[in-house]
């Protein structure tokens, strides 16, 4: 992707925005800013952004910058659909996510994860897997860390590991991670969307760009995910807790059993610290996605023995709107 001399618009502050604009500008991007906040309201952003020389447009967007930016980047909780994206869209201007950009400039094999519930658990799960097996692993996305956070801090990790909402696959065009894990969908957020439709769309783009090189990894238990496997390019790697798989993960009897090309690999969740029938869907989404991506079993195996989840344990950033505050939450997210 092209930066260096470009106009580049970043709409949303908040740490995604100042993030994004400190990487543009070291680019040499011509970058502005716009948010609908007052400055008074921006102030612990806009001193991060202070010995950058951009461009700030506060408490309004101007449709004028919009149309005349070569390529627009939209922070999380900035809906695609406002007026002026409308417009830029329609008169052909270049309008992305955060993960989109962030994407382009990230070699490492990504797992990309999204469903209504459970991506956070999922998400962090597997980069704890991961790690337990000495892979220098990045985890972020809508959780946590902005994935442009990897990119600007010049760290060279072996794997990614990204939580995307909805609303963040709605700005991609070329993403494509090479697992991509749906674990749900139901209706959530259809203030947001013009129809349910619509939502379930958005998230089905995880798996627009990939190719037979890659994997999707589906929760067949559940009809509208399920009903995706036949659209989509990827290798298709089913998990399920109601029926046994010829090839994929499901559960049995209180016993895991992972299967592919052959081999068997079974995971005794008496073991298991986290509990509940859907954090068994979490775990099930979590092994397969690392296991297809090379993790050793044993280890990925004591570390979802050691995991005990998210509660009253983990703070994340929670970014709506362009505002960014900390909370302690079971399942915290951006978006859907």
């Amino acid at each position: 992707m092209e930066i260096k001399g470009k106009k580049i618009l970043v709409v949303g502050l908040a740490r995604t925005g100042v993030a994004v604009a400190r990487f543009l500008a070291s680019r040499g991007a011509k970058v502005t800013v716009t948010d609908m906040k007052e400055e008074s309201e921006l102030a612990d952003y806009l001193m991060q952004l202070e010995d950058l020389d951009l461009n700030l447009e506060l408490g309004r967007h101007d449709k004028h910058t919009f149309l005349m930016s070569d390529l627009i980047v939209v922070s999380p909780g900035v809906p695609m659909d406002i007026s002026p994206l409308l417009m830029a869209k329609a008169q052909r201007r270049v309008v992305i996510s955060e993960i989109e950009l962030a994407a382009a400039f990230i070699k490492a094999p990504m797992v990309a994860i999204t469903g209504t519930n459970g991506k956070t658990t999922t998400t962090t799960l597997a980069g704890e897997i991961f790690k337990a097996c000495g892979v220098e692993t990045f985890v972020g996305g809508n959780i946590g860390n902005p994935l442009i956070e990897l990119v600007t801090s010049g760290n060279d990790v072996a794997q990614v590991v990204v939580e995307l909402s909805s609303f963040q696959l709605e700005g991609i065009q070329r993403f494509r991670p090479k697992v991509a894990v749906l674990l749900n969908i139901t209706e959530d957020h259809l203030d947001r969307y013009a129809s349910y439709q619509d939502y379930i769309d958005a998230k089905l783009r995880i798996f627009e760009n990939q190719t037979v090189d890659d994997f999707a990894v589906l929760n067949v238990d559940d009809p509208l995910v399920a009903a995706c496997a036949a659209t989509v390019k990827s290798r298709v790697f089913p998990f399920s807790q109601r029926k046994e798989l010829a090839e994929g993960i499901f559960c049995s009897k209180g016993i895991i059993v992972y299967r592919w090309q052959g081999s068997e690999l079974r995971f005794d969740t008496a073991a298991f610290k986290l509990k509940g029938v859907h954090n068994i869907e979490n775990i099930m989404a979590a092994l397969a996605s690392t296991l297809l991506s090379g993790a050793d079993p044993i280890k990925a195996g004591r570390a979802v023995e050691s995991f005990k989840g998210l509660r009253h344990r983990m703070e994340f950033i929670r970014e709506v709107g362009g505002v960014a505050t900390m909370r302690t939450a079971k399942e915290p997210t951006w978006g859907v």
